[in-house]
C-alpha cells in the first residue's frame, strides 16, 4: 500500500491467464482490465462565503491592469492607512504591514487567476480596517491552499487567514470579492 495519492492499485491477472514460457514473445490478454483512475487528492478547502459588515465607510479605490501596479498600491495603501488614522484611533501597531502584504497576496491572486478588473478597496470603521479585493471571475471561488511545497504557491489565502481579523467571500453582480478585517492587537493600540 502506497502513501502516494496518485498510485495506481496493482492489477493482478485472472487465475485462468496464460502465462508466457520464459523468452517467449508475450501477448496482450484477450480483454483489458477496466480503466483505474486514481482520485486527484484533495490539498486545501475553499474559503467560506460571508460578508463583512455594512458599518465600514469606504476609503480608497484602486483598480489594477497588471502586477506592476502592486508596488504603487502597496505605497498608496501605506499612506492611506496612515491619513486615516488619527489621535482619535489611536497608534495603530503593525496594522499598515498586514494590510499591505495580504492586499499584495490577494491582489496577485486576483490578477493570475480572475478575470478584470482587478480592484482594491479600503474601508475602515473605527479603528478597524477592511480591505476587499475583487475580480470578474464569479465562477472561480476562492480555495485555501493546503500542505504544499514552498515555492509551489498558493499561500495568499493562508498569509490573509493568518495575519487578519477575519477573512472571506462573496460573490454579486459586481464580481468575486475577497476581504480581510485588520485592527490593533488591543484596543486603542498595540
Amino acid at each position: 500500500m502506497s502513501d502516494d495519492p496518485y498510485a495506481v492499485p496493482p492489477v493482478t491477472a485472472p487465475a485462468d491467464a496464460v502465462h508466457a514460457a520464459p523468452g517467449a514473445g508475450v501477448e496482450p490478454p484477450a480483454a483489458l482490465p477496466g480503466e483505474v483512475t486514481a482520485p486527484a487528492p484533495v490539498d486545501g478547502e475553499e474559503l467560506p462565503a460571508s460578508h463583512p459588515s455594512s458599518s465600514f465607510v469606504a476609503l480608497r479605490r484602486w483598480v489594477l491592469d497588471s502586477a506592476a501596479q502592486l508596488r504603487t498600491l502597496r505605497g498608496d495603501l501605506r499612506e492611506q492607512i496612515a491619513a486615516a488614522s488619527s489621535s482619535a484611533v489611536g497608534p495603530l501597531g503593525d496594522v499598515p504591514e498586514k494590510v499591505v502584504l495580504v492586499a499584495s497576496e490577494l491582489a496577485t491572486n486576483a490578477l493570475a487567476h480572475g478575470r478584470p478588473p482587478t480592484q482594491v478597496r479600503l474601508a475602515q470603521d473605527g479603528t478597524t480596517f477592511l480591505l476587499e479585493v475583487s475580480d470578474a471571475a464569479v465562477d472561480r471561488h476562492p480555495f485555501v491552499a493546503g500542505s504544499r511545497a514552498p515555492g509551489d504557491g498558493g499561500f495568499g489565502l493562508q498569509i490573509a487567514r493568518r495575519l487578519s481579523l477575519d477573512v472571506g467571500w462573496y460573490a454579486d453582480s459586481g464580481g468575486k470579492h475577497v476581504w480581510a478585517t485588520f485592527c490593533p492587537s488591543e484596543p486603542g493600540g498595540v
